[in-house]
C-alpha cells in the first residue's frame, strides 16, 4: 500500500460508519474523486493496485467498504429483516436506506475533505460500482428523492457520473439467459459455493466478439486457459481481501431480491423522466464491461442498450429514456482487470467517465 493511502472511517448517522481507503488529496486541488463500491465477497481493498496510480492522473481514489464488510458497521437485525422479508416494500426500503447511507457518505466526505466541485465530467465525484456494487450505485440514483434536502443539494454540486462496471443482468431487472449455468448458486455449503464463485469470477472468458450484441458470440460458462486473477496470493493474503461469511449472508440475500424490485430500481434510475428532470438532471450514467469478463455481464449491457431504444417491454409502459446513458465495451480485461492490469483499468474508467 502506498504510504499516502490512508484507511479511514466516516460516520454517516448515529449508528453507522463506513471504512474506506483514500489515496489522498492531489496537489493543486484540481482533481476528480473516484469512489469505488466493491462487489460480492470481496472488500474495498481489492482496488488497492489503483491507489498509487491516482495522483499522476490527477485523481483521488476512495474505496468504500460496504455494510457487513468489517470494519464498516454491520447490518442491524431490522435491516436484514427488510431484505429477507420477501416483500416488495421491505426490499425497496432496504435499497432506499442503502442509497441514503452512501449518498450521505459522498456528501460528508466532500464537505470534510473540501474536494473540488464538479465541472462537467471533471472535478467532483464519479461513483463507480463494480459487479454487485453496481446494485448500490444504481440505488443512489434511483432513490435521490429519498435524500434529505441538505444532502441532495450538496450531492448535486459534486456527483457528475455514475459508472457500472460488469453489472449483473438481474441487478438491472433483466432476466438471466437460459445459456447461463446457475448451478453454483445452488450449492448448499457456503464455503464450497464461495470457492466456485471465486473460480467463476476470477476467470478469463474467450469470446468470439464482445461488441456484436449476438449472444452466440459470448462465452458464459467455460473458462479460458489463462491463469485466473489473484491466484498468486496466499490464503492469508486472499483472506485480507474477502469475506466468505458476508458472501453467504447479506450478499446472498441481495441476490434473492424480487425481480420486480430490481426492475423498479433500474426504471427509477434511468427510465423515469419525472425523477430525472427533478433530481440531478445533469447526472451522467455510464456502463462498461471487460472483453474477457463472464459473458453474462457483457450480454447484460447489450440487452440494456437495446432497452434505451424501447424500454417498455422490460421496464413497463411508462418507461422512457430519461438520462444521459452510454456504454463502453472493452476488448480486453477480465472481471478483475483492476488487479491484473491496474493501469489499463484506470485508463478504461477514465475513458468511460469521459464518454
Amino acid at each position: 500500500m502506498p504510504t499516502s493511502t490512508q484507511f479511514e472511517s466516516l460516520t454517516t448517522s448515529d449508528d453507522v460508519s463506513y471504512s474506506y481507503f483514500d489515496s489522498g488529496e492531489v496537489p493543486g486541488n484540481t482533481y476528480t474523486t473516484l469512489v469505488f463500491v466493491h462487489g460480492m465477497g470481496f472488500n474495498g481493498g481489492v482496488f488497492r493496485k489503483l491507489f498509487p496510480l491516482a495522483t499522476a492522473r490527477r485523481l483521488r481514489i476512495v474505496s468504500l467498504y460496504r455494510r457487513d464488510y468489517n470494519p464498516t458497521t454491520s447490518f442491524r437485525d431490522a435491516d436484514l429483516a427488510s431484505l429477507a422479508s420477501g416483500t416488495v416494500e421491505g426490499q425497496e426500503n432496504f435499497l432506499r436506506s442503502q442509497a441514503v447511507d452512501i449518498a450521505t457518505f459522498l456528501v460528508t466526505f466532500a464537505r470534510e475533505q473540501h474536494i473540488p466541485p464538479a465541472q462537467g465530467a471533471s472535478g467532483g465525484i464519479a461513483l463507480l460500482g463494480w459487479s454487485l456494487g453496481s446494485l448500490h450505485t444504481h440505488a443512489v440514483v434511483a432513490y435521490l428523492d429519498a435524500l434529505p434536502s441538505s444532502i441532495l443539494s450538496d450531492l448535486g454540486k459534486y456527483l457528475h457520473t455514475m459508472v457500472s462496471h460488469d453489472v449483473g443482468a438481474v441487478n438491472i431487472g433483466i432476466p438471466n439467459p437460459p445459456i447461463y449455468n446457475i448451478d453454483l448458486w445452488f450449492e448448499p455449503d457456503v464455503e464450497k459455493r464461495f470457492n466456485l464463485f471465486y473460480e467463476w469470477a476470477t476467470a478469463y472468458y474467450l469470446h468470439k466478439n464482445v461488441t456484436s450484441g449476438n449472444i452466440d458470440d459470448l462465452e458464459f460458462n467455460k473458462f479460458s486457459n489463462q491463469t485466473h486473477s489473484m491466484h498468486e496470493l496466499s490464503s492469508e493474503e486472499l483472506a485480507e481481501l474477502m469475506s466468505a461469511k458476508t458472501f453467504g449472508a447479506s450478499d446472498t440475500l441481495l441476490l434473492y431480491i424480487q425481480p420486480d424490485v430490481f426492475k423498479t430500481m433500474a426504471r427509477r434510475a434511468i427510465f423515469n423522466t419525472a425523477l430525472a428532470e427533478k433530481f440531478l438532471p445533469s447526472l451522467r450514467v455510464r456502463y462498461m464491461c471487460g472483453g474477457a469478463s463472464p459473458g453474462l455481464v457483457v450480454w447484460a449491457l447489450h440487452e440494456l442498450r437495446k432497452c434505451l431504444a424501447d424500454p417498455k417491454p422490460i421496464y413497463g409502459p411508462d418507461a422512457e429514456r430519461a438520462r444521459d446513458v452510454k456504454f463502453n465495451f472493452q476488448t480486453g480485461g477480465n472481471h478483475f482487470v483492476f488487479w491484473d492490469e491496474p493501469e489499463v483499468a484506470l485508463d478504461h474508467y477514465i475513458a468511460t467517465i469521459n464518454l
